[in-house]
């Protein structure tokens, strides 16, 4: 594969320990969150009202698959760093394009349109969605991870 023949690149989860910790406990409360609504309604000691049954269902219905993509994120993570590390080998990547996400309830990101490359890598086009830095300018050259199997890449440092 020369180049960006049908390669397709992915940027790598790299919470580092806390963020793997905090997801991992996030999906642990929203598990034991789940028999928190049958408990509490057989505790109260009165039949059960018709809304109980179907907020005990949705709840599992809800909380159990959050739970489940939080732990999946973190595994993810721990899997793209290790990967990384390995078989990971430096390249440069620089920003060709740059755009602000703005999100009115959340944090503003940057989408940081990047072409990378290295010695050991194969130039190939990537997606970055991170916070802000003042480095972030069209023109700029940033150091990079990638796994040139796949183009799992990374602009932090491992």
């Amino acid at each position: 594969m020369t180049g960006d023949e049908g390669a397709s690149a992915r940027q790598a989860s790299v919470d580092g320990v806390g963020g793997r910790t905090v997801n991992r406990l996030v999906a642990i409360l929203c598990w034991l969150s789940v028999p928190l609504v049958p408990v509490a309604l057989f505790l109260d000691g009165e039949d059960w009202a018709w809304w109980e049954v179907p907020a005990t269902i949705g709840s599992l219905l809800i909380l159990g698959p959050i739970g489940f993509v939080m732990w999946s994120g973190a595994n993810r993570a721990r899997a793209d760093i290790a990967r990384l590390r390995q078989s990971g080998r430096p390249a440069v990547a620089e920003v060709v394009g740059l755009e602000l996400d703005e999100d009115p309830e959340g944090p503003t990101m940057a989408v940081l349109s990047l072409r990378i490359s290295g010695d050991d890598v194969p130039p190939f086009s990537a997606t970055y969605r991170c916070r802000p830095e003042p480095g972030f300018k069209v023109g700029a050259r940033i150091k990079a991870v990638v796994d040139p199997f796949d183009n799992l890449f990374t602009l932090k440092r491992i």
